[in-house]
């Protein structure tokens, strides 16, 4: 059986090591919604069928396969399946512009591969982050509790791409922190627009700092680059105007 479905029939429990159920759903819609206004019919034909069996398949990235496999999920305009390993090797021309895929090394007739995710894929990503600041900048206010929630806590968890908003560190689900960019000692809420992903180091650090003040302290720590604090601190002031 299939890894995702394996986790959504709750015959196994997600691993910390494999992508998650949420996030896989979120992923393969940028393949439609995004990948595919960049990547080439044919190639993104080849990518579908990497993307299935790497990520839902076993939830890891890497796989090792005959270009001839990959094909044999592929049906050409004629209608044939494409099991052959030249005639999948000249679609393959995007992905690798693309840094969709990498290969490692070959082993005989097979191939080890790396399959990216649409948001690691830097034209992927530049499209899903501005579909994100778009959607930021004409939402709705929205007085639901995000904090308490578990379904809303995802919410903001995956707006946030899966990364501490302070240090940009991957987080996983079942070690992630809400943080409050307005503290609520000093009156702020549980409402979308005040809460921000975050490790559960730079949580502890922060405390009731100022949330933009604590992100130059870890620019200065040398945790972040000047880059990822100005962008950074351009998304929290944008979360703080969409408060008011």
């Amino acid at each position: 059986m299939a890894y995702i479905l394996d986790v959504m029939n709750g015959k196994i429990e997600p691993r910390a090591d494999r992508i998650s159920l949420e996030q896989y759903i979120v992923e393969n819609s940028y393949v439609t919604k995004h990948l595919s206004r960049i990547v080439k019919d044919k190639a993104l034909a080849v990518y579908h069928v990497l993307f299935h069996l790497t990520f839902f398949e076993t939830g890891k990235s890497e796989i090792i396969v005959p270009w001839a496999k990959v094909g044999s999920f592929i049906r050409s305009e004629q209608g044939n399946i494409i099991d052959n390993n030249t005639t999948v090797k000249r679609r393959l021309g995007d992905l690798f512009q693309n840094k969709c895929i990498f290969v490692n090394r070959q082993r005989g007739s097979a191939n080890e591969i790396v399959v990216h995710l649409p948001s690691e894929i830097p034209a992927c990503k530049e499209l899903i982050e501005k579909e994100e600041s778009t959607l930021l900048t004409t939402e709705k206010p929205d007085d639901a509790d995000y904090y308490t929630d578990p379904e809303r806590r995802l919410m903001v968890l995956e707006r946030d791409r899966r990364k501490c908003t302070y240090c940009l560190v991957d987080v996983a689900e079942d070690s992630y922190v809400l943080d409050h960019i307005v503290p609520v000692s000093k009156g702020g809420t549980n409402k979308k627009f005040n809460l921000v992903t975050s490790c559960q180091g730079c949580n502890q650090r922060k405390q009731d700092e100022d949330a933009i003040k604590f992100l130059s302290t870890n620019y200065r720590a040398q945790l972040i680059s000047q880059k990822e604090y100005l962008k950074q601190k351009d998304y929290i002031e944008n979360l703080i105007t969409q408060q008011s």
